[in-house]
């Protein structure tokens, strides 16, 4: 059974797979969604939400993580946690445990907010026109919860608006490549020109940790530079279809948002590197 694409976000398909699963055991239950490719036009992308798999005519895609992995260090849990737990006097499977469980916890967290600013933007001028005609207080778009309601309310003060769209499916499928955009502003239609942007909830966005192996290592050592190749790739893509990438921005959320952007010469360098590596 394929679910549909329309109008559902990541962490929603998941629970309805999740859901399905727990009510289904016998049946075979195909957790694929359709996405239409934004700039290779009626060009029908199957992509699996739990796995975040992209195929096209029944060959797999590579991503733009799957890229990355390729560029960064892996950690190397089970050394680690058995010379820590040895370190601390603690049992090394409930280290490894936690340390899962933190991750989840991290990557939940993170799932929840971005389908929270993907509905919002998404619905946002749909929902004012709601609000114009019903005379309430706030957008119908809006989430009723306060933290929700602050969280959407600073990230405008550092947030471009315009004409954008929410999980934007970008592609080359003649190179077998392919991505989804958080937040892809169009700046001028006609002239296809474009800014990029993504949505991180890191605390330690700026904390060196490992370098990015060769030809990567000049964008540094931080989660920010891993998330700088990660649209630099999105760019790639958007330059193959004829699209101008004025620049990328991530808006990291800790605590408060803060917008840092990739453009002019780095920029231009890193999507050529990108396109250099078998790509």
């Amino acid at each position: 059974m394929r679910l549909p694409a329309q109008n559902v976000t990541r962490l929603s398909l998941r629970k309805l797979y999740m859901g399905l699963h727990k009510e289904v055991d016998d049946e075979v239950v195909d957790p694929r969604i359709e996405l239409v490719s934004f700039n290779e036009k009626k060009t029908v992308i199957l992509f699996d939400p739990i796995e975040h798999v992209y195929e096209y005519k029944g060959k797999i895609l590579k991503s733009a993580s799957t890229f990355i992995k390729e560029y960064e260090e892996e950690f190397d849990s089970e050394r680690i946690s058995l010379s820590s737990s040895r370190k601390w006097g603690v049992d090394q499977e409930k280290l490894l445990s936690m340390w899962a469980s933190n991750g989840d916890c991290a990557s939940g967290f993170g799932t929840a907010i971005h389908a929270v600013l993907e509905h919002y933007y998404r619905y946002k001028n749909f929902g004012a026109k709601i609000q114009q005609m019903s005379g309430k207080d706030k957008n119908a778009a809006m989430p009723n919860h306060p933290f929700l309601q602050g969280l959407i309310a600073s990230l405008d003060k550092v947030r471009t608006d315009g004409q954008t769209l929410q999980e934007a499916c970008i592609s080359c499928v003649k190179k077998g490549i392919c991505g989804q955009v958080d937040d892809l502003l169009i700046v001028d239609e006609k002239k296809k020109i474009c800014r990029i942007r993504d949505y991180k909830i890191t605390f330690d966005i700026l904390v060196d940790k490992k370098e990015m192996k060769a030809p990567f290592a000049f964008l540094g050592s931080n989660k920010l530079a891993k998330n700088f190749l990660q649209l630099s790739f999105y760019g790639y893509l958007m330059q193959l279809s004829g699209w101008t990438v004025e620049g990328i921005d991530i808006f990291n959320w800790n605590g408060e948002w803060t917008k840092y952007s990739f453009e002019g010469k780095d920029l231009m360098k890193c999507m050529v590197l990108v396109g250099s590596k078998h790509l």
